[in-house]
């Protein structure tokens, strides 16, 4: 218990040097740009939580927190360097954080195949998102035309049965 202690210990000193310099005045905007760094090391946490444990596939939801919070540290580092201005674009990165937690699930805990619908929705409609959001033309206006390919696709592709079978 002395170990834990002496942790906690180091880390609200550390935390309190830091404000402290922060307050006077030498370390200049300290909070704007760390604070993406506790949800990293958060995740971090969850993911060495998971390895510690052995990888069972029964602790890999340790998994999903932990890469939802790894990619949204890594956006939030971004956009506060960028100060928010890129805001308006990278908001399906939100989608795709949630699918990446799930895929961290899906590769280490089973590989369940139910898993995969959720995984590839999110992942769909983020990447649909970027896409329009990099492109000028809006893409989700083209919907009609996509739903009429697939449909005619599933009415005449080829199918797995031969005509025979008919």
């Amino acid at each position: 218990m002395k170990n834990g202690k002496s942790i906690y210990g180091i880390l609200l000193v550390g935390i309190g040097i830091i404000f402290s310099l922060q307050s006077i005045g030498l370390i200049d905007n300290f909070w704007s740009v760390s604070w993406p760094l506790i949800l990293l090391f958060v995740s971090i946490g969850f993911h060495v939580g998971f390895f510690l444990t052995g990888a069972r596939k029964q602790q890999a939801g340790l998994l999903v927190p932990g890469g939802i919070l790894f990619v949204l540290s890594m956006l939030f580092m971004f956009e506060e360097m960028t100060n928010w201005s890129f805001s308006a674009y990278t908001w399906p990165i939100y989608m795709l954080a949630v699918a990446v937690g799930l895929t961290e699930l899906w590769l280490f805990g089973g590989r369940e195949f139910g898993l995969l619908i959720p995984i590839f929705i999110l992942s769909g409609l983020g990447f649909v998102f970027i896409i329009q959001n990099l492109f000028t033309f809006n893409i989700l206006s083209f919907w009609p035309a996509i739903l009429i390919i697939v449909g005619l696709f599933l009415i005449f592709g080829r199918n797995n049965k031969s005509s025979k079978d008919l």
